[in-house]
């Protein structure tokens, strides 16, 4: 066998084996195996697209936009921050400065629109937490005097305090990103044409500086610098002056457990254009199916850049509400060789459109998980013929009562269910479960053990009612709590 035949196939064969992210990596850094990775099926455990990037596996790709600041410009660590912890802006900006929303209109064959495209709110609100204003602002005059007249007071007070002294000084917090105080009624800033002290008399402007008495002064003088900024695409329009920062795109990796890798580039295409590139890179030109374990489709308002032809076959599918809608918008990405699907886990909306609970994806699935908002018609949830259901509604008004869970006792007995049927519930309290647990005793006369009930159901199988506690936490902040389950599953009968 030719030599260059048998590299080319122990390439093809060992690709098959390296993760997902590595292989991306490998294939960029090596020209030569470019075309054979693309061959190889590619496996993930894991998968979530987002507008402006993608989680694969344990590794989350970002793009946003970068303001690389000039030398000599001031730039607070706050805003800095903003900049660069929090993968920069998420908006694309014009020539002046002022941000643009990121395209959800550009489509290309492949790309999938779900939800609203256009979600652009074109009115005045004054932003607490002074950013960079929006380009349909760029001639909204109240918009301007909102951050140029609370400039001058704040600039007013900051003034006063250094004349007066400040032994007192505290020093800046590391992480500070304040709240600005508003000091200006709308009517007010649109009477104002001229400098605060002019527009102001003298006791007007005393009562809006008393605010200023008990702040500290690292704050008065943070809120001027990130007021200045958000006046500058003012000024750069109005003034013809250059943009004092040069916007860059920039690639924020983030790999479990590995310092965070970023990469810039010059801004010369769109976010989404960019997003596109990237999803081309990991998935265009690709000959076969990709193998995803978990795909992960939740946001409510997305584009999906996904390159024409990507077609992936799933196992467990993860669906926020409107999962009909959702499957409609996937019908040209899942492969066909996904369904029946291993597991699928939906999220009930409070008020669905349409019932989810008749589609043949959630009815063929041998596995369903049920999370969000419990329907009002008990039904629903009984009439459910998947072989297992875990009812995860942990809201306190959606919890599960004494009677609900009796509900499904006598339904899995009537039902005659066989062997492997099983149902997990999210409940509130030990207390319930106990209660729960000695009705079951008393309406079937069985005998209860700890946490455990059976009920013989004939055909050698009995079905077996257990509960425990998991802790779990709801953030790394706070301490666990401990959540509560009550399982039902008929399992065989013991021969003896």
């Amino acid at each position: 066998m030719p030599r260059g035949v048998l590299q080319y196939d122990s390439l093809r064969t060992v690709l098959q084996y390296i993760e997902a992210n590595k292989r991306f990596c490998l294939s960029q850094r090596i020209p030569a195996i470019h075309f054979p990775e693309k061959a190889v099926p590619l496996k993930i455990d894991y998968l979530r697209f987002t507008d402006l990037g993608v989680n694969i596996n344990s590794t989350i790709y970002q793009l946003s936009l970068y303001r690389d600041f000039h030398q000599g410009e001031e730039v607070v660590d706050s805003f800095q921050k903003e900049n660069d912890e929090d993968c920069g802006g998420l908006n694309d900006l014009d020539k002046f400065g002022f941000q643009v929303p990121i395209n959800r209109t550009d489509l290309v064959p492949g790309e999938v629109v779900f939800g609203q495209v256009i979600n652009e709110n074109r009115n005045f609100e004054p932003n607490d937490r002074p950013s960079f204003p929006k380009s349909h602002q760029q001639n909204d005059e109240r918009m301007r005097r909102y951050y140029e007249k609370h400039l001058e007071i704040y600039q007013i007070a900051l003034m006063r305090r250094l004349e007066q002294g400040d032994p007192e000084r505290e020093e800046t917090p590391t992480r500070a990103f304040p709240w600005m105080i508003r000091l200006f009624t709308d009517d007010e800033l649109l009477a104002m044409a001229g400098p605060v002290r002019q527009e102001l008399t003298e006791e007007e402007l005393e009562e809006k500086l008393a605010v200023f008495t008990r702040v500290p002064t690292w704050y008065l003088e943070m809120i001027i610098t990130l007021l200045r900024y958000c006046l500058q695409p003012f000024d750069c329009r109005h003034n013809n002056r250059p943009l004092p920062f040069t916007p860059l795109i920039q690639l924020t990796i983030k790999r479990k457990d590995q310092v965070e890798r970023i990469e810039r580039y010059p801004y010369t295409m769109k976010l989404h254009e960019a997003m596109r590139k990237l999803s081309w890179l990991m998935f265009g030109g690709r000959t076969s199916v990709v193998h995803v374990h978990k795909f992960s489709f939740r946001l409510r308002n997305v584009v999906l850049r996904n390159p024409e032809g990507l077609k992936i076959r799933v196992r467990d599918l993860w669906l926020d509400e409107n999962m009909n809608g959702r499957l409609e918008a996937l019908g040209n990405i899942i492969d066909e060789s996904s369904y029946p699907l291993e597991v699928l886990t939906i999220f009930n909306g409070e008020e669905e459109e349409v019932d989810p609970f008749a589609h043949p994806v959630l009815t063929s699935v041998p596995k369903l998980i049920l999370e969000g908002f419990k329907p009002d018609d008990m039904t629903l949830l009984l009439n459910l013929r998947n072989e297992k259901v875990f009812f995860k509604y942990w809201e306190d008004f959606q919890t599960f009562t004494v009677d609900d869970l009796l509900l499904f006792v006598q339904n899995i007995l009537a039902a005659r269910s066989p062997v492997g049927v099983r149902r997990s519930f999210g409940v509130h309290g030990e207390d319930l479960i106990e209660n729960f647990l000695n009705q079951v005793v008393v309406q079937f006369n069985e005998i209860r053990r700890d946490r455990t009930a059976g009920i013989p159901m004939g055909n050698y199988s009995y079905l077996k009612v257990f509960y425990k506690g998991v802790l779990t936490s709801v953030r790394e902040d706070r301490p666990q709590i401990t959540r509560w389950y009550v399982t039902m599953t008929v399992v065989e009968a013991s021969l003896d």
